[in-house]
């Protein structure tokens, strides 16, 4: 039969109250943090609806706005169109499509023009007239001369905004027979150069702080030979951009007029037969005579060597000629005598020979 202790039940008691009420205190602390997260929930929701709202009323509005410029700009093209008529196709480096989106590109502009024309003096005249009205200069000119035509090269300058309309002024002079226009776009180039100069003059700010701060010499000339570095880099860019600008502000042209020396004769009665054989017959005895002087020229020449050889070798030629006269005397010398000797030999030999003969007889 059990006993139940009644200390060993009022311990089991408490226990079962503990529990109990450790479960109620989760159970509570877990529907506080649902409501909590509940009305986090709903205040981001709230607030992304209103961001949503805001959102959404400013592109409507940046949308009515733009819709209201559109508009205006079209109506302001179609007023610039009913009242100007449009400009004809050609170059123009002012106009550029960049400059529509509001860009400032960088454009070097380069004409490269041939012209045939039939009186070149009067041709150049007019050329350097075009040039002085336009306001442009010539950088470079050079002239030739030759045996089919006359002519002269020119490089001209003339501001961008003038490059079209000095072309179509040579165009005037003389239509070209060549024509090649092209266009540099340099503005990645300037873009770069310019961020690179910003880096750098930063970086030359530093360094003029640091020498500043500096106490020590070596310092002062680590950051003074840095700073020297730094500052070349800079000169170099800044150089380079106005290089640009410069090639920018300015196209060129480079333009050839000629005029064949050929056009002049077949305009004349021409040349006569007679005449003709007369130049060809003298063209051969230039020729001929070009022929003889030049091997004049040659032999003349060729007498300072000639007298050089003579003084170094005629000696070193009698040297060999009276040493190999020696030898050939030495062995002359030497023949006679080996003969004298061998003359004994055979002299002896004869005797021995003819007794070996009689020899054999006595013994038989």
């Amino acid at each position: 039969m059990k006993h139940n202790h009644p200390v060993r039940g009022r311990k089991q008691e408490r226990d079962g109250d503990g529990k109990r009420d450790s479960f109620r205190i989760a159970r509570r602390g877990l529907i506080v943090a649902l409501l909590i997260g509940a009305s986090l929930t709903g205040c981001s929701a709230a607030d992304k609806g209103a961001s949503t709202a805001d959102q959404k009323s400013g592109v409507a509005a940046t949308t009515s706005a733009n819709t209201e410029l559109m508009k205006k700009e079209g109506a302001d093209k179609q007023a610039d169109g009913n009242s100007a008529s449009p400009a004809p196709a050609a170059v123009n480096p002012s106009a550029t499509p960049a400059a529509a989106d509001g860009f400032d590109r960088k454009v070097i502009y380069k004409g490269n023009l041939a012209a045939e024309v039939e009186d070149y003096a009067k041709a150049q005249k007019a050329l350097r007239e075009l040039v002085t009205a336009s306001g442009a200069y010539i950088l470079q000119f050079t002239e030739d001369n030759t045996a089919s035509e006359i002519g002269g090269t020119f490089t001209i300058k003339v501001a961008a905004g003038g490059f079209p309309s000095l072309l179509d002024g040579i165009e005037k002079i003389s239509p070209t027979r060549q024509r090649n226009i092209t266009g540099q776009d340099v503005t990645e180039e300037y873009v770069d150069l310019t961020s690179r100069l910003k880096a750098k003059e930063v970086v030359e700010a530093r360094l003029l702080a640091f020498m500043e701060k500096a106490t020590k010499s070596d310092e002062l000339l680590a950051f003074s030979a840095e700073l020297g570095k730094v500052q070349e880099e800079i000169e170099r860019i800044k150089g380079r951009m106005r290089f640009l600008d410069q090639n920018v502000e300015y196209s060129t042209i480079e333009l050839k007029l000629y005029q064949p020396k050929e056009g002049a004769l077949l305009k004349g009665a021409g040349t006569p037969f007679g005449k003709q054989i007369g130049s060809t017959f003298t063209k051969s005895v230039d020729f001929m005579v070009m022929i003889f002087k030049g091997l004049v020229i040659f032999m003349t020449a060729l007498i300072p060597v000639a007298a050089i050889a003579l003084v170094i070798g005629l000696p070193i030629y009698f040297f060999l000629r009276s040493k190999s006269k020696r030898r050939i005397r030495q062995v002359e010398a030497q023949t006679p005598a080996q003969a004298s000797d061998n003359q004994p030999l055979e002299d002896n030999a004869a005797p021995v020979q003819q007794a070996e003969q009689q020899d054999p007889e006595k013994e038989k």
